[in-house]
């Protein structure tokens, strides 16, 4: 292990009373730069784990289910992250106020993506997650990062949350 990873060690194991009492996990990862690293990876997960559930929320929607009802289920699968569960819930209720802000979560996409390309790791689902969060940036950078289930209820015409898929092609077809 090189000198300077040595202290950066020491640091850390000197500090572990501080964490202990501030935290309930804390993580040695590297040398200098590793926890912002490790930062820009779980947020990569935040990040597209956000977008899928917008996605999955406009096609429940759009195909007729009950949106409490299927943000009821979802919560209750292995799929959902605990973070993405209470932002479900928040969406019911359509409250996009924000804990995690989109600006920083765009700031963070483009921080993942800055990094993916110095190290060639090709990241095309990152990519349409940035450019999805990028365009609700668009329209107020204080909403929460879940705000991009907005953008895809209305890239969906996801008009009426309480009036279902099906009743809507039925009355086409009537």
């Amino acid at each position: 292990m090189a000198r300077g990873s040595l202290v950066i060690r020491y640091v850390f194991d000197s500090a572990e009373p501080i964490f202990r009492a501030i935290a309930r996990n804390y993580f040695y990862v590297g040398p200098a730069g590793s926890g912002a690293t490790m930062k820009l990876v779980a947020n990569t997960l935040l990040g597209i784990g956000m977008q899928a559930i917008a996605e999955a929320v406009a096609l429940g929607e759009k195909a007729g289910l009950d949106r409490t009802r299927f943000r009821e289920v979802l919560s209750e699968t292995a799929v959902v992250a605990p973070v993405h569960i209470g932002k479900l819930e928040r969406a019911v209720k359509g409250d996009y106020s924000p804990q995690f802000p989109i600006r920083l979560m765009n700031k963070d996409f483009g921080l993942i993506l800055e990094l993916a390309a110095a190290v060639g790791a090709p990241m095309p689902a990152t990519g349409a997650a940035f450019d999805a969060n990028a365009r609700q940036l668009e329209l107020g950078p204080e909403q929460d990062f879940s705000s991009v289930i907005l953008q895809m209820e209305k890239r969906d015409h996801v008009t009426s949350r309480t009036k279902s898929g099906l009743e809507s092609a039925q009355a086409k077809e009537a």
